[in-house]
């Protein structure tokens, strides 16, 4: 519908303004929309260019700023006077580069959310039909493995089984995906106005950003990237070099944000690991508790699944906790600072520039004042926030920006 009214139909619905100073969207035709956005608050430019916009040759501009978006439609060849055209450097990664990326970039619940939202899409389009295909075809691939399963004399109930065919289909897809995103990716380097990243990627759809590194160049890492040594890195919420060695993480910053990464590291110590698995392994105790009540009670096979299941994250979630202490911290130099911390089942590790910081917040419990630790919660521009846990609290520099 946004592209019939504000692309095709674009003269009597939309009114475009590019100045040097501001961005001026007019939209709506009974009701007027006006959006204004001062040039110097962009951080973000995103174009994409789906398989329809591409017949229509027509492309999709989403303007981020700190605080909001502004989404307009134009032209394939219309100039876009916000993408910076100089590009000095390009780098372009390996293909098995990409394929770790989009590895590392795919997350299982959310495969399932893509997977069930694509099926519902095609049963819309296409009519139900090719709904009930993939459906059969999953459950066929559980009745199979529950034979072979049984050749080997091993009893899993069926309903786990076609659960867990479903979630590693969903997973696949979302892979695939992922993985056609990050095609062709590219990496250049601009030196209009200001510095600035401009990433392109994708094979059906087409996608190109212009970054401003103002904000957290942040490296992800999962238990993957703990034995391979390597993690993609993100700024402003995209993708900017999709496999990154340990080791050659500053030479990365350096070279396409200017960041410089911090060596005064203060680290969470090793007596404080009881204090970063004591939320899963209270869980871990809940769900073994009400697994013994289950067996004690009779209870159905599909519920003791699921406890089984609750435990199995718990103590996987113990052991990346444990891995991750030993990398968490804060590090403090010059004019940059780093933060490394977890947020559910990953390792955060966020490089950037102090003028960056818009809070910064101390907490220290009962627990944690007999053992001298405390938390510091450091919120960066563009509303992301990293805590590092468990840290000695006199190591910490007294007099500082935050």
């Amino acid at each position: 519908m946004s592209l019939l009214l504000y692309y095709i139909l674009r003269r009597i619905f939309a009114e475009l303004e590019i100045s040097e100073t501001e961005v001026r969207l007019r939209k709506g035709l009974i009701i007027r929309r006006v959006s204004v956005l001062p040039r110097s608050s962009i951080v973000r430019v995103t174009v994409r260019r789906t398989l329809v916009m591409r017949l229509l040759h027509a492309k999709e501009v989403t303007v981020f700023t700190l605080g909001g978006k502004l989404v307009f439609f134009l032209s394939k060849n219309e100039p876009l006077p916000l993408m910076p055209q100089i590009r000095e450097k390009s780098i372009t990664p390996r293909f098995l580069e990409t394929a770790f990326g989009a590895f590392v970039d795919t997350r299982a619940l959310g495969g399932l959310f893509v997977f069930s939202a694509a099926l519902r899409r095609v049963s819309a389009v296409f009519g139900g039909e090719y709904f009930d295909r993939v459906i059969t075809a999953l459950t066929n691939t559980a009745n199979d493995l529950e034979r072979a399963l049984n050749f080997f004399k091993i009893t899993i109930p069926k309903i786990a089984i076609t659960i867990a065919v479903f979630a590693l289909g969903a997973w696949v897809f979302a892979y695939i995906k992922k993985l056609l995103r990050l095609s062709r990716f590219r990496v250049f380097t601009s030196e209009i106005g200001r510095h600035a990243l401009i990433i392109t990627s994708g094979v059906f759809t087409l996608y190109e950003h212009a970054l401003v590194p103002n904000s957290a160049a942040v490296r992800v890492e999962t238990l993957t990237s703990l034995v391979t040594r390597r993690a993609p890195i993100y700024l402003h919420g995209v993708m900017i070099c999709p496999c990154v060695k340990r080791d050659m993480l500053p030479k990365t910053l350096k070279a396409l944000c200017r960041f410089k990464l911090p060596k005064n590291r203060v680290a969470s110590p090793k007596r404080a690991f009881f204090g970063h698995i004591l939320a899963p392994l209270s869980w871990l105790g809940v769900f073994a508790a009400a697994l013994f009540a289950a067996y004690r009670l009779k209870h159905s096979e599909l519920l003791k699944i699921a406890l089984y299941c609750g435990i199995f994250v718990n103590l996987y979630a113990i052991v990346l906790y444990l891995l991750y202490m030993g990398r968490s911290g804060l590090a403090l130099s010059g004019e940059f600072a780093a933060v490394a911390a977890r947020r559910g089942l990953r390792l955060y590790t966020a490089v950037f520039p102090k003028y960056a910081v818009t809070l910064s917040t101390s907490t220290q419990s009962i627990f944690q004042k007999r053992t001298g630790l405390c938390n510091r919660k450091i919120a960066v521009v563009g509303d992301r926030r990293y805590t590092a846990r468990q840290i000695p609290k006199r190591e910490l520099p007294r007099r500082t920006a935050f």
